[in-house]
């Protein structure tokens, strides 16, 4: 290969052929060669990478052997936007590209950890060369997997490229001509999930004039049920493939930092006026005048689902201790809990008799995962038919119903974090006198411990 602005391009043309090593000839200093890796393959095996099924179950970075750093409407530039400087760790393909974007569209200083930048002449003498950044507010590009998706300081190459060329991935329409997004949702995620990722894709492409909707058929809940209980965009007749670029793949089109940076948006706006004045109704006659503990237990799929960190079910024992301590301190009439886990609303009445409120519905035990993953699964193992989706629908309801009621309660503690928490905080509307996530509070325990 020669060595110049196209190499990139020119490996990947022979890496389509199935070459995965290229010598690089380097007229204005030493030889060189390049190593092609899979780009899923290489995050999967990275040490930081989030050691779930859920992470593992799709491709997470997708190979990108075409992408054009020449089509800049098609380039989410706004991700460069923020800082003075931009540092990275390693010179490689990704970083070398969008060092050429920081150079060409912004004023950024570019810095470069790698020495071997200097083997690649037309950028070596455009950037700097040290070993840390010259600007504290800098946005680091480190060469390990980073799996912090929510931050805009901090990315892996590989992750702030794939935000960068996002919507080049998806579809090969000219900007100009695309108008709508089609978002399937896999049939694994629940509604939460669901309302959460629309919003954050809403958001993130409505700022470039495109409406997303989503893909007909590709959750587990009809249109019919999502359009009678939920204010989302239905699919628009004249979209057709001459105006719309298509997602199809959730885990490398959702998690990255170009959507996640969007913050959801789940407030009571979401649902149709009649199905929020139903609950409303409910949740009067129940409360009353009664001083209530809202507690969230997330339990059956997503205790076997290995989530780290935040997202890891605290024990139950630990939550039942900090309950203690909030009724003791905060003389509760009464504890509203939350959950789809038959065996923790069990525990929860054996402790506190005469006290528990919680919506009747269908709950289900961690034992019943033995050969499945999801609740989504389950329930097709359970049900069929019309069966099937009169179950989905009832839950669903259930599940609005029990997050509208943890709403109008004083205070809220969950066992860990997840879209019902974030639902029911956005509902609240900044009303709760406490909000505690015993998974963080260990997690912060542990760090001080440390």
């Amino acid at each position: 290969m020669k060595n110049g602005p196209s190499l990139f391009h020119d490996a990947l043309h022979y890496v389509m052929r199935g070459e995965k090593r290229f010598h690089v000839a380097n007229k204005r200093g030493e030889d060189f060669d390049l190593i092609y890796e899979d780009n899923d393959q290489m995050a999967k095996s990275d040490p930081s990478f989030p050691k779930s099924d859920f992470f593992f179950a799709e491709v997470f970075f997708p190979p990108y052997y075409f992408y054009d750093e020449n089509q800049t409407d098609k380039i989410n530039l706004e991700m460069l936007e923020g800082s003075d400087e931009i540092f990275f760790e390693e010179a490689n393909e990704y970083s070398i590209v969008i060092a050429g974007l920081v150079l060409k569209h912004t004023k950024m200083q570019v810095t470069f950890k790698d020495k071997r930048i200097s083997l690649f002449p037309w950028i070596r003498k455009k950037v700097s060369c040290r070993k840390r950044p010259h600007k504290k507010d800098a946005l680091y590009v480190q060469k390990d997997f980073y799996p912090i998706y929510e931050t805009r300081s901090r990315y892996c190459t590989t992750g702030l490229f794939h935000s960068l060329f996002l919507l080049q991935w998806i579809s090969d329409l000219p900007k100009e001509k695309i108008r709508y997004l089609s978002l399937t949702i896999r049939k694994t995620e629940g509604i939460g999930s669901i309302i959460a990722t629309y919003s954050r894709v809403a958001q993130a492409f409505g700022k470039q004039g495109i409406t997303v909707f989503i893909e007909p058929g590709s959750t587990r809940f009809s249109s019919e049920m999502l359009e009678n209980y939920f204010v989302f965009g239905s699919a628009p007749k004249d979209s057709n493939e001459e105006n719309t670029a298509y997602a199809k793949c959730f885990n490398s089109f959702v998690l990255n930092n170009f959507i996640q940076y969007y913050e959801a948006k789940t407030g009571p706006d979401i649902l149709q006026p009649v199905f929020l004045n139903q609950m409303k109704e409910y949740a009067d006659e129940i409360i009353s005048d009664q001083k209530i503990l809202g507690v969230l237990l997330r339990g059956t799929d997503y205790s076997i689902a290995n989530f780290k960190g935040a997202f890891h079910p605290a024990p139950l024992e630990e939550c039942m201790r900090i309950i203690d301590e909030r009724l003791t301190e905060h003389k509760y009439d009464k504890i509203f809990v939350a959950t789809e886990d038959s065996y923790y609303l069990e525990r929860m009445i054996m402790k506190y008799p005469g006290r528990i409120l919680a919506i009747s519905q269908e709950r289900h035990d961690v034992s019943e995962f033995r050969n499945i993953r999801y609740i989504s699964e389950l329930e097709k193992d359970l049900y069929q038919g019309d069966a099937y989706y009169a179950s989905v629908v009832d839950t669903t309801v259930n599940y609005f119903y029990a997050i509208y009621m943890l709403s109008r309660c004083e205070s809220l503690i969950s066992n860990c974090m997840c879209s019902g928490v974030s639902i029911a905080q956005d509902f609240n509307q900044g009303r709760y006198a406490r909000t505690e996530i015993v998974s963080m509070m260990l997690m912060e325990k542990e760090q001080k411990v440390q």
